[in-house]
């Protein structure tokens, strides 16, 4: 109980730093973030999913083409999962956008009650084509090194998605579709083909959206199920 009360009062921490920190800083720098909360912790890379119930909150401070992304995920046990430390530069030429990035990253792995830490760094280069003001087009890849002993070595990630957005549904709801397919190999060894989408509807007025989040394997090797998720947003 006591750690539900703590999200709620970070929650409502965080927002007022946020707005404060909007009324104080130029126009240059901008500053938002996002907390979801999710019935099944999923990450990109099977490896380092979760599984579990999970509070995962993205922030990002940018000014210019360059910005900084930090990520804290968490399993609603309070028991830490994922840090997340992106620096990014991206540049805009016409309809794409073009994006590099660094990440170094801690991965709480869990073996019964215990956790062991693993670092890794990844390097990032995405290309995105906007076909219209509702949708685009994006080609993300994501080469990872594990920097401790007992750490993956190595992997690489490459995904092809969609973005779709502003589809009415009512007069104050609106839709968004994230169709994906994505491919990756690690030296686990882990190599897997898979689709999947994320539905996201949202509010005009309000800042709270809901999701579902789906993931098929098609070609995967050792072999893994079917996935899905589902949660709430906060934008702020």
């Amino acid at each position: 109980m006591k750690f539900y009360y703590f999200i709620l009062v970070s929650l409502l921490s965080i927002n007022t730093f946020a707005n404060n920190l909007a009324d104080s800083t130029k126009k240059t720098w901008q500053f938002h973030g996002v907390i979801q909360v999710n019935n099944n912790g999923i990450s990109p890379v099977p490896a380092f999913s979760l599984g579990k119930p999970a509070l995962m909150t993205s922030f990002f401070v940018q000014k210019g083409g360059f910005t900084f992304s930090p990520e804290f995920n968490y399993g609603l046990d309070g028991k830490p999962w994922v840090v997340n430390q992106w620096l990014r530069f991206q540049k805009q030429h016409g309809r794409f956008l073009l994006r590099t990035g660094a990440n170094m990253s801690l991965f709480f792995g869990r073996a019964g009650s215990e956790v062991k830490l693993n670092q890794y760094l990844a390097l990032e280069g995405f290309v995105g084509y906007r076909i219209s003001d509702r949708s685009s087009l994006n080609l993300l890849y994501w080469n990872s090194h594990g920097l401790d002993p007992k750490a993956v070595k190595s992997g690489h990630f490459l995904s092809l998605s969609a973005n779709i957005s502003k589809i009415p549904v009512t007069k104050s709801l609106i839709l968004e579709l994230r169709p994906n397919l994505f491919y990756l190999t690690n030296t686990i060894p882990f190599k897997g083909l898979f689709v999947s989408e994320i539905t996201t509807i949202s509010h005009k007025k309000y800042p709270v959206s809901i999701f579902a989040q789906v993931v098929q394997p098609i070609s995967v090797k050792p072999t893994t199920n079917f996935n899905w998720n589902y949660g709430l947003n906060y934008i702020f």
